[in-house]
């Protein structure tokens, strides 16, 4: 075979494939700008700078992309971050930044911070992200953020005081989320919640309250609202900040005239409570077990407790963890004084513990409606079987078609719960009912585990329900 020949198609193929490549280039370089900074906003910032490169077209172009965001991937590039940033945000032509995110160490440099922060201002931002932390200086955000007409959505994560000017104007915020920022006092942290007219959703997540003893939250159009009140994780930045306990705990009074989903996690460390809410359908509960041994603090979450729950009286579908209803035992007179729930539906009871057979049948007593339960944690049961009988929840007989239970590990309480169950559902169309397999794999007793599956399929039945096990 001709060597030459051989070389000459090579070189052939290659050259197409150079001018294919260059028709490929110019047939995107024909396309609009506004195109082209479309498909760039879907690249890192990072990548849309190095586009630049391409030719003269695109030098520019990346000046003129929607979406900017820098994040800190390691510790010794701080200083790079930041000069990239400041020099993307000054080559910025006249266009307005839809979207622009920062997460960094701020160090000593709070007033590099600010100057992005007019910058994007400037440009008209609508969602703004500042994931900020290890401050060696005090840091006051600049008062025209808090000021800002265009925006739309504002995330704060830093573990700082938030200082705020002395009136605070958001006429166009719809999403605010508040990351362990330090509340100052009353009334600033009033002042923020108030600067919010068409704010539609909130989500307070870990913050510190104790400067604060009494706030409302009451924007007229929120919609959705998600409150995380845990106590762990603080770093020791701020002395001020640390330690928050019952003596500094703040009062967070809801107004919800608009509210449609509550959502609140954490240590109930502070009181919060509803004060209109009837307009909320769907809400989850989730509190903590604190590990002292207080018995006042017990009695007092307690009480908290029932405060929030009974102002939820007309939901729809309530989460609530297993957990959240322990703290009764230290204020049983309270649990049988719980609202009665004549909306609600559908009802998830979870968290690592089984609810106890009697302390169902009483949400259940409350829950005239119910139509699907799903006990995530399983069930136990502690008591007299024929006494359960008398006072049948009317719900079982009307309404509750759907059960889902998770978790069992088998045990004799656990089995006879279930029984009495099948017993009472008169409407019961479909029971699910799931085991914790790596138990009994442990045990080397899956033929156990077969054995009370028959066993409960076997139990008489209040009506023709399906029982699946999964």
């Amino acid at each position: 075979m001709d060597v030459s020949f051989e070389l000459k198609n090579v070189k052939k193929i290659k050259f197409r494939k150079k001018q294919n490549a260059i028709k490929s280039r110019n047939g995107i370089d024909n396309l609009p700008d506004a195109i082209l900074e479309h498909i760039l906003s879907y690249l890192s910032t990072k990548d849309a700078v190095r586009t630049s490169i391409l030719s003269k077209r695109w030098q520019y172009l990346w000046t003129s992309i929607p979406k900017l965001e820098f994040y800190e991937e390691e510790p010794d590039r701080r200083t790079m971050l930041m000069n990239f940033v400041e020099r993307a945000l000054a080559l910025r032509d006249s266009s307005n930044i839809k979207d622009f995110s920062v997460s960094c160490d701020v160090e000593c440099e709070t007033h590099r911070i600010n100057s992005w922060i007019s910058a994007v201002v400037k440009h008209k931002v609508q969602v703004l992200y500042l994931g900020l932390a290890n401050f060696r200086e005090s840091l006051e955000l600049t008062p025209c953020l808090f000021k800002c007409e265009s925006l739309k959505e504002l995330t704060l994560s830093m573990f700082h005081y938030l200082e705020l000017p002395s009136s605070v104007s958001f006429p166009s915020l719809k999403k605010l989320i508040l990351i362990e920022v330090i509340f100052p006092d009353d009334n600033s942290t009033q002042q923020l919640f108030s600067g919010c007219p068409i704010l539609e959703e909130l989500v307070i997540i870990d913050c510190i309250w104790n400067n604060v003893k009494a706030v409302c939250i009451s924007p007229p159009m929120l919609r959705f609202l998600y409150i995380s009140d845990a106590n762990e994780n603080k770093d020791d930045l701020n002395a001020d900040a640390d330690g928050q306990n019952e003596s500094n705990s703040c009062q967070v009074k809801i107004f919800g005239n608009s509210l449609e989903s509550f959502s609140f996690s954490g240590d109930h460390l502070n009181d919060f409570c509803f004060l209109n809410s009837s307009s909320v359908v769907d809400a989850s509960i989730e509190v903590f077990q604190r590990d002292d041994d207080d018995f006042y603090v017990d009695v007092q979450d307690a009480h908290r407790i029932y405060k929030l729950l009974d102002g939820l009286g007309n939901v729809e579908k309530l989460k609530l963890q297993v957990s959240s209803l322990e703290v009764f035992n230290y204020a049983e007179e309270l649990f049988p004084l719980l609202p009665v729930f004549n909306n609600l539906t559908s009802l998830t009871l979870g968290s690592g513990l089984p609810i106890e057979f009697s302390r169902l049948l009483t949400i259940l007593r409350n829950s005239p409606c119910l139509d699907f339960l799903e006990l995530a944690m399983g069930i136990t049961y502690h008591g007299i079987y024929d006494s359960i009988l008398d006072r049948v929840p009317s719900c079982l007989m009307t309404h509750l078609k759907t059960i889902n239970i998770f978790g069992l590990s088998g045990d004799e309480k656990e089995i006879h719960a279930i029984k009495i169950l099948l017993k009472i559902a008169s409407v019961l169309k479909r029971i699910s009912i799931s085991f914790d397999a790596f138990d009994f794999e442990c045990s080397g007793d899956i033929m156990k585990l077969k054995e009370i599956s028959a066993q409960i399929l076997s139990f008489p039945k209040g009506s023709s329900c399906s029982i699946f096990f999964c």
